[in-house]
């Protein structure tokens, strides 16, 4: 079941996940694959790494500073307000190992990508 907002995806194990509309994939190569945008109170930090495309929140664990304020660099995104860096591969924390970023399940159905907030 899907509306234009929001798609449900079944889990093997029965259950329902629900997945909002977060972005086209057009939407996301024009801005140089990577963007980011506030969906429910969740700060998400959308980008294309290695022919992949990831979520993750924008919200740096150290200080709540905005991680995908700059462009990302040699598979890093460094904190706009105390410099921690943050790998692009899976969001882990290089500044201070245990603290890495949420990552979030996406879904891209008809060049539209879906992110699932609790899962």
């Amino acid at each position: 079941m899907s509306t234009e907002n929001t798609i449900k995806v079944k889990k093997e194990e029965g259950t329902e996940a629900i997945y909002q509309f977060l972005s086209t994939i057009e939407e996301l190569k024009k801005c140089d694959g990577q963007l980011t945008k506030w969906i429910d109170d969740h700060d998400i930090l959308l980008y294309e790494f290695e022919g992949q495309f990831k979520a993750i929140s924008n919200i740096c664990r150290h200080f709540g500073g905005p991680v995908g304020y700059h462009k990302a660099k040699n598979g890093v995104f460094t904190c706009l307000w105390h410099n921690w860096q943050f790998s692009c591969k899976d969001g882990s924390n290089l500044t201070h190992c245990g603290l890495p970023l949420r990552n979030y399940d996406i879904k891209i159905v008809d060049e539209k990508i879906y992110i699932n907030l609790l899962g």
